[in-house]
């Protein structure tokens, strides 16, 4: 697996490294196989995501990768895998473009910023009745690309939309406070990967006296930054690719591995890479079973796969561009907590 394992958006990649280390566990249990997890930390970064993909590409022993986090970090590793004829299933990332074409070797899971945008301007539009909204990105491949597509759905529905950007190092949210509230937006959109950021963010534009929306997109579903924010963290809007595996019955061993190892508390980052590392063990164990344990035959596993159902309760099959059908689910915060809407 590969991930954020350190720095801003480590509690992204704690979470699924962990999820998916007790998703092999129970498979070896179960089967009698012996599947060996190696981890590889990105920091989130697609010049340190390159060096991880190139090392598992060299490695003979690695057949197949659940991974990277973050859409700058796939879309930079894309052509290293797919020229080892390494297959890797990414848990996190959404940008539309990543499988539009597409690779041969990249399979996704979960759903894009095409429905993630439609859902978030939707859901303003029509149930917040939302009229001007300020789109905040970090200059990340998934920041951007996720608010070009909010920008041209609010644009043509008559919307006011302005813009900023900050980089992922910035601490200091005050200038975008004051300009979100001298513009009266009703709405701020920050697809964030930085949890520290979210947290800021929120603090700053209370403190100036915004009264409006606080928006954030998938990368906002961590209980950190509600923590960081305390109470202007309370009704803000949180987008998500999958559904929170604390809410799936089928999900119960895992979450008990989860909690047992790691700890009792986790967010829905962990369900995707249960999902991602079930998809994976699938197509091993198809090979197996086909007596050719190869990176060809785990791709054309995969390439071939029909999951009418998964223990996230989500089915899986990889259409055109290797991209599986899916839905976005809205939540906000109440009480410190993030409660399902949508």
């Amino acid at each position: 697996i590969m991930g954020p394992l350190t720095g801003g958006a480590a509690f992204i990649g704690q979470e699924q490294a962990g999820f998916a280390k007790v998703t092999i566990d129970l498979f070896n249990e179960r089967t009698g196989l012996t599947v060996e997890l190696v981890e590889g930390d990105t920091e989130i970064n697609p010049d340190t995501g390159k060096i991880v993909a190139e090392q598992f590409a060299a490695d003979d022993e690695i057949l197949v990768v659940v991974g990277p986090a973050g859409s700058q970090v796939c879309e930079a590793v894309q052509p290293t895998f797919e020229d080892a004829g390494l297959a890797h299933i990414t848990p996190s990332c959404t940008s539309t473009s990543l499988t539009d074409p597409g690779t041969a070797t990249f399979f996704r899971p979960i759903p894009t910023d095409a429905d993630q945008s439609t859902t978030i301007a939707n859901y303003m539009i029509d149930e917040l009745g939302v009229t001007s909204v300020y789109l905040l990105d970090d200059q990340s491949t998934y920041s951007v690309g996720l608010n070009d597509e909010v920008e041209t759905l609010m644009l043509d529905a008559g919307l006011t939309v302005d813009r900023a950007s900050v980089t992922q190092d910035e601490t200091d949210f005050s200038s975008i406070a004051t300009a979100v509230v001298a513009g009266g937006y009703d709405a701020v959109l920050f697809p964030s990967q930085i949890e520290s950021q979210e947290g800021t963010l929120a603090v700053q534009l209370r403190e100036q006296g915004y009264e409006g929306i606080y928006f954030l997109a998938d990368g906002g579903f961590s209980l950190g930054w509600v923590g960081t924010a305390g109470e202007a963290a309370e009704g803000a809007y949180v987008t998500f690719f999958s559904p929170d595996p604390n809410l799936v019955e089928t999900m119960a061993p895992y979450n008990e591995a989860y909690a047992a190892e790691f700890s009792e508390e986790f967010g829905a980052f962990g369900g995707a890479a249960q999902l991602a590392t079930y998809v994976a063990l699938d197509a091993i164990e198809t090979c197996v079973e086909a007596g050719d344990v190869s990176r060809a035959c785990i791709v054309d596993a995969l390439g071939s796969m029909s999951l009418e159902t998964t223990p996230l309760g989500v089915a899986i099959e990889f259409g055109e561009g290797n991209q599986a059908e899916g839905s976005f689910s809205l939540f906000q915060v109440q009480d410190g907590a993030f409660v399902l809407l949508d």
